[in-house]
């Protein structure tokens, strides 16, 4: 079979298998010749994964089509650094360890070289570099150099050694104190962020990680945005990421988002507030089957508190969480209020996250 042909059954799949829930995906793929199912699964977890898909996922075919081996081997150098071993491979690009000059590790990650003729791609990824690259603080990673190599655009970034909230969740019931911990360095973290202009705008478990040494830090600045412009139109895809011009991940996404309304600092709020229910309840608090769903949950759906399902809960971090996920952002509490609330474990008289400092 030709590539040319092989790509036609990967798209062909890949826009079938996105209309089907979980169970019968499966069964669709598992009928699929596996060369072809390997294309559309990778094209599958890289929509999940990054949230957003840019384009159609011609673009990601590209190695397919053009024979490229899949990730820079063992020694390869990317501009100083030194590539030690692959870590990710998505949507957006390549995610390797390597070595500085010094032999200190970084993250490298990679624009696929296929992509820089896409200028959403571009776009977005010299927007997470100039946004962590603005933001010095100990609660977000750090950006060491952006520039670009024969093997495309590149970002080296601190090297994490730790698991993402999604992982650290995944592994069981979280202790109170460090749920309110974690809580307190992320909320910090997006309270930096808003205090220089720059809205994070996909704040989710995946984006946060626990470091070994009990820092969080925030990651993937990719869709943030400096400064309001106005309202974004919305298109949703039924693998229930949202694509186009408005971007995120629907179920930590704020209900204003959804009515077309301008995103601002209250809506990070939100998001955050979904990610510390999820930690301190050990679930969602607008799980649904579908993506419609969910949507109807966010908009409508009564909240119980998170302590609710946590026996020896602090109230007064609880009625933070529930202010957080306020569906009216003109009353969430500001991230630097979150803050704070949560270092005294009480709450403060809180001004509105979509006021003075949208």
């Amino acid at each position: 079979m030709s590539p040319d042909t092989q790509w036609e059954e990967v798209e062909r799949l890949y826009y079938e298998a996105l209309e089907l829930p979980e169970r019968e995906r499966r069964t669709l793929l598992a009928s699929a010749r596996s060369a072809v199912r390997e294309e559309v699964e990778s094209l599958l977890a890289a929509d999940s994964s990054d949230g957003l898909l840019i384009g159609p996922p011609v673009h990601i075919a590209a190695d397919l089509l053009n024979h490229q081996p899949a990730g820079l081997p063992k020694g390869d150098r990317v501009a100083k650094y030194e590539v030690e071993s692959l870590i990710s491979i998505g949507g957006m690009g390549e995610v390797y360890l390597a070595r500085d000059p010094a032999g200190k590790p970084v993250a490298l990650k990679i624009l696929r070289r296929h992509l820089i003729a896409n200028p959403q791609a571009v776009d977005r990824f010299e927007t997470e570099a100039r946004a962590v690259s603005a933001l010095r603080h100990p609660n977000i990673v750090a950006v060491h150099e952006f520039g670009k190599s024969e093997a495309g655009l590149f970002i080296a970034m601190e090297w994490l050694d730790g698991s993402t909230f999604r992982a650290v969740m995944d592994g069981g019931e979280v202790a109170i104190a460090d749920a309110i911990d974690w809580a307190g360095q992320a909320a910090a973290a997006l309270a930096a962020a808003h205090a220089a202009g720059i809205l994070h705008r996909d704040i989710k478990p995946e984006n946060i990680v626990l470091c070994k040494d009990g820092r969080v830090k925030i990651l993937d600045f990719g869709l943030a945005r400096h400064g309001l412009p106005g309202p974004e139109p919305m298109l949703m895809g039924s693998s229930g990421t949202i694509s186009g011009s408005l971007s995120g991940t629907l179920s930590y996404m704020a209900p204003e988002i959804f009515r077309g309304e301008t995103a601002t600092n209250a809506s990070d709020v939100f998001s955050l507030g979904v990610v510390l229910y999820e930690l301190v309840g050990g679930r969602h608090p607008f799980a649904g089957a579908t993506p419609l769903d969910v949507l109807e949950a966010i908009e409508s759906r009564p909240i119980a508190p998170a302590g609710s399902l946590r026996k020896g809960f602090p109230h007064q971090v609880d009625a933070v969480i529930l202010g957080m996920l306020d569906r009216d952002p003109g009353v969430r509490p500001s991230a630097k209020e979150v803050w704070d609330a949560v270092q005294r474990k009480e709450p403060a008289g809180m001004t509105p996250a979509g006021s003075a400092e949208r």
